[in-house]
């Protein structure tokens, strides 16, 4: 393990591995994790400068009970990952909590609709009960007066996914797994029973290809030969409500849902604020995360029509982010042409699925002949860090580490000592949204106004740069927007 562990992340110098993952979402850092426990050789590449740069790091952080199709792949893949999230999130150091949702039905349409929902949740195996109107607002009595009925489900929860997708990469990288950021792949050719994908960071030869690249999905099975994949992006706005407000919600609010779109909801967050939405905007640009006012307009005003204590004045932020719609609403399966080029990518239901899915495609590819063996000294958790803002006596963290003292962030009470671990985990923070999405730091109310100066200062020391060249995302500096 400590030799691989030498190699530097965003150079692989003409490995050869047994595993290739390419995308380092949630779905892809799971796989590399699972698989880096095992007597596999594993690599993961990543196009973008930080893991979590795609669909993971726009979605709401619902790790929900079901999804639609009782008989799906999808659904057993949830079915096995729904109980395990209390053990794995301690054992990976995540937030998680089990709040349980309501969907709540306001008008004659959506409770008529209600009964068939809740067929749908219990065949696919999720606790679901229908409540009347009155019983639903004991259990959340935030939501509407004209609620007339809900369905309570009680094994919804809410998750960082960013913080998951970051504990997955450094289990992989612990474990051994070579991690190439900022990486695009550009070419694969196959020889025998092997395959080389050339990337800007070289050449890397591998027996298998797990395609986790997301919206990138279609273009990796183009390289590689394989099947023409129809994809694209589909679009989430958000609105961010402060934790003042959101302090008071005790369920995840969700919209009765339509047969093609659960529509948007008002969810608690693992930060302690909520988000309200999200939309969902087929477009064409993969790039374009705008957000529309008239359109965010409409997300608040039906959030008031589920919550009616919603003002504007809690709303903190607005952002949009795309997740990869498709013909299929996932795939875990082989390639029905390229024999060696597995295909593991969702629509909605990534994050809720990730703890099975890896388990899953390492049995996909032992079927196929891979010998991987699961290693007795594989690294299974991660050392607990506290958080200052959580910590029942923070006090007395100081006595643990003096940065524990220095407040940096405000808003999310960020210390110095949690933005010095984020800046030297094993998959480490290399720009400013990565420090983010690690701690929280400039997820508040004054959105970074207040501590950019500081964190800057300190991520420039981590990685070496100067004031212009700190990034603020992981393409972005401070004097080069991206």
């Amino acid at each position: 393990m400590c030799e691989r562990l030498t190699r530097a992340l965003n150079h692989l110098d003409g490995a050869t591995v047994d595993v290739v993952v390419v995308g380092g979402g949630v779905i892809g850092t799971a796989v590399a994790a699972r698989l880096s426990s095992t007597t596999a050789r594993v690599a993961l590449i990543e196009i973008g400068g930080d893991i979590a740069n795609g669909g993971s790091k726009g979605n709401a952080g619902v790790a929900v009970s079901y999804y639609y199709d009782p008989a799906s792949l999808d659904t057993q893949l949830i079915n096995e990952s729904n109980p395990r999230w209390e053990e794995l999130c301690a054992r990976l150091d995540v937030p998680y909590r089990r709040l349980g949702g309501l969907m709540i039905a306001r008008t004659m349409d959506e409770a008529d609709r209600l009964p068939g929902i809740l067929a749908d949740a219990i065949a696919c195996g999720a606790p679901a009960e229908l409540l009347s109107g009155a019983q639903a607002r004991e259990l959340e009595p935030m939501i509407t007066p004209e609620c007339t009925a809900a369905i309570h489900l009680s094994a919804e929860g809410v998750i960082d996914p960013l913080r998951l997708t970051a504990a997955y990469a450094d289990i992989a990288q612990l474990n051994g797994t070579i991690i190439a950021l900022g990486t695009k792949v550009v070419a694969i050719q196959h020889e025998g029973d092997r395959s080389h994908l050339f990337t800007s960071a070289g050449r890397i030869s591998t027996r298998f290809i797990i395609n986790a690249a997301g919206l990138g999905a279609a273009e990796i099975s183009r390289l590689a030969g394989g099947e023409a994949l129809t994809s694209w992006p589909r679009k989430g706005q958000y609105l961010v409500v402060d934790r003042e407000f959101a302090q008071h919600l005790r369920k995840i609010v969700f919209s009765t849902q339509m047969p093609d779109t659960k529509g948007a909801n008002v969810v608690p967050t693992t930060h302690g604020s909520a988000l309200i939405g999200p939309t969902a905007e087929d477009i064409e640009d993969f790039d374009d995360h705008a957000t529309s006012t008239t359109v965010l307009d409409q997300v608040f005003e039906h959030a008031t029509t589920l919550v009616p204590s919603l003002t504007r004045d809690r709303v903190i932020k607005v952002y949009a982010g795309n997740r990869p719609a498709s013909d299929e609403r996932f795939r875990y399966r082989f390639d029905a042409v390229v024999p060696n080029l597995v295909h593991t990518t969702s629509r909605s239901s990534g994050v809720s699925a990730s703890p099975a899915v890896g388990e899953h495609t390492l049995q996909l590819l032992r079927d196929a002949g891979l010998d991987a063996e699961d290693r007795r000294d594989a690294v299974m958790s991660l050392p607990a860090f506290p958080r200052l803002r959580t910590a029942t006596a923070p006090e007395r963290l100081i006595e643990r580490d003096p940065g524990f003292g220095q407040v940096v962030c405000a808003c999310e009470m960020v210390s110095a000592a949690e933005i010095n671990h984020a800046l030297s985990r094993p998959v480490a923070a290399n720009s400013i949204e990565g420090i983010r999405k690690r701690t929280g730091a400039t997820y508040g109310r004054c959105q970074g106004a207040m501590c950019m100066a500081g964190i800057s200062f300190m991520c420039g020391l981590a990685t070496e740069t100067g004031p212009r060249d700190v990034r603020v995302t992981p393409t972005g500096t401070m004097g080069v927007p991206s």
